[in-house]
This record gives C-alpha cells, sequence and structure tokens, in this order.
C-alpha cells in the first residue's frame, strides 16, 4: 500500500504528497436503446396489394468504448504488423487494471485504441482476445478559460462545478483524453484531497516530478481557494466535495476532453 501512495506523489504532476488505494472502477451495464420506429408513407393514390416485408431492425447494441487489458498487453502500429511496437503492463504504476479508449468500433479480431502516455494524443492496435471490452457510460468535459467541469452520464448532466486548471508556465494540456487510475486519498490528506483520478494524459511542460512524467490527474485540494483559478501545476484540482461525489460515478476509460 506505501509503494501505490509514494508512486502517485512521484508521478503526478501538480501534487506532492503520499498515499492511495485502488478503487477499481467498473463499467455498467448500458441501458436499452429505444426502438426505432418505422416510417411511413402516405400514398395519394391506391397502390397494389404486395407481399408483406419485414424492415431490417438496425442493430442499436452499444459498442464497446474500454478494453481492459487481461495481462501485459502488445500495442501494434497497424492490423498487419508482424511485431507489437510496445507491450502495456496488465496494471499501472498506481495499481489500477490497464485500460485503454477504444477509437472506433473494433472489427477483424483488432481495436485502435488511444494510448496512455507521451506523446499525447498517440493511438495504437490491440487484438480483441488480448482484453475485455465494456462500454463506459460517463464523460468528462473541461474548459480551461472557463475554468469548469462538466460531468455527464448516459447523456445527463450530472455536474457542472469550477476547478483550478495550470498556469501559463505549466499549463493543463488540451486534448482527448482518459481516466487511467482511480485512487482513494481519505488515508492520507495532502495536496490531491481525498480522492484522485490519474489521466493518460502528460503535461507539455513537466517531463520529470520527483522521478515521474508528469501525469496530469483530477484531483481534490487542500487549497479551496484555487478553485476557479489558475493556479495548479497542470492537473485539474476539483473541491473536496464534488470530487467524492464523482468517485462514486467514474469509471475506468472515461472519455476526458479539456478544451482551451
Amino acid at each position: 500500500m506505501k509503494a501505490v501512495f509514494f508512486a502517485f506523489a512521484l508521478l503526478v504532476a501538480s501534487c506532492a504528497a503520499p498515499a492511495p488505494t485502488t478503487a477499481p472502477a467498473t463499467a455498467p451495464e448500458p441501458p436499452p436503446a429505444a426502438p426505432m420506429a418505422p416510417s411511413t408513407t402516405l400514398a395519394s393514390a391506391p397502390i397494389q396489394a404486395s407481399a408483406a416485408t419485414t424492415p431490417p431492425v438496425p442493430d442499436t447494441t452499444p459498442q464497446p468504448t474500454v478494453a481492459t487489458a487481461r495481462g501485459e498487453l502488445a500495442v501494434y502500429p497497424d492490423p498487419w504488423a508482424t511485431a507489437p511496437s510496445e507491450h502495456l503492463p496488465a496494471w499501472t504504476i498506481l495499481g489500477t487494471p490497464t485500460v485503454v479508449r477504444i477509437i472506433d468500433a473494433p472489427q477483424g479480431g483488432w481495436a485502435q485504441v488511444s494510448l496512455p502516455g507521451r506523446p499525447n494524443g498517440r493511438v495504437g492496435w490491440i487484438k480483441l482476445d488480448e482484453v475485455d471490452l465494456s462500454v463506459v457510460t460517463t464523460t468528462i468535459h473541461i474548459s480551461l478559460s472557463e475554468r469548469n467541469m462538466e460531468v455527464w452520464k448516459d447523456g445527463s448532466l450530472l455536474v457542472s462545478t469550477p476547478v483550478a486548471v495550470g498556469t501559463a508556465t505549466s499549463p493543463t494540456p488540451t486534448g482527448v483524453f482518459f481516466v487511467t487510475d482511480a485512487i482513494d486519498m481519505t488515508g492520507s490528506p495532502g495536496p490531491w484531497g481525498p480522492f484522485a483520478f490519474g489521466l493518460s494524459a502528460r503535461s507539455d511542460v513537466i517531463t520529470e516530478f520527483n522521478g515521474g512524467d508528469g501525469i496530469i490527474g483530477i484531483h481534490g485540494t487542500n487549497r479551496p481557494s484555487s478553485i476557479g483559478e489558475a493556479r495548479s501545476l497542470g492537473c485539474v484540482r476539483v473541491p473536496n466535495e464534488v470530487i467524492l461525489e464523482l468517485a462514486k460515478v467514474i469509471e475506468l476509460g472515461t472519455t476526458v476532453e479539456i478544451r482551451a
């Protein structure tokens, strides 16, 4: 347990203190899709009777959005590559099962995915027989200029909250990322507040932080006066009462869109 706290202290760019326990997140069953109503055509004149036909039923099965590694995960530059370009460990340094975000619908035994780490925005291909697929129903939208974060679930707005973001010299990176870790910090009060989410994003400025590589996170804070300001080293600070509520609903693999 101490090792996990220490790792978080080393790796998260806008933080500097010990100790979490992993709070695994699981993707809930998606809601059933609403049936599509058949269209109706009105004719102005009688038409000949014809054999009844059944219109095709559209496939409304939700597409998987997250892949969880079953073990060390091989990543390929494309589905035709004869060898992987890298391997992701089965567990992150913070003790969370490794997940990647699926970009498009899997096909032919492969899926193109977003990857954690540097450079931000990198992608690769994985084999479906090495992962478990799931549907994540939460999304996070962060506006740096408005210093605001919205959390959506199943298309409904759950939370809209002011946040603290990175400074001009250590900005929060923009782009589309995903949640890689969920860490309970209540056992070690510190700059991250009671809970923290690690993201696939990395700081564009801080390439090393206490021996780590500048992971960007969303977390609580022991400096509530910083909320609404550009005060962090790149992470997104959230009021502690909000981060505790988000800990109940945010799933690993949740898409996080950060815009200027």
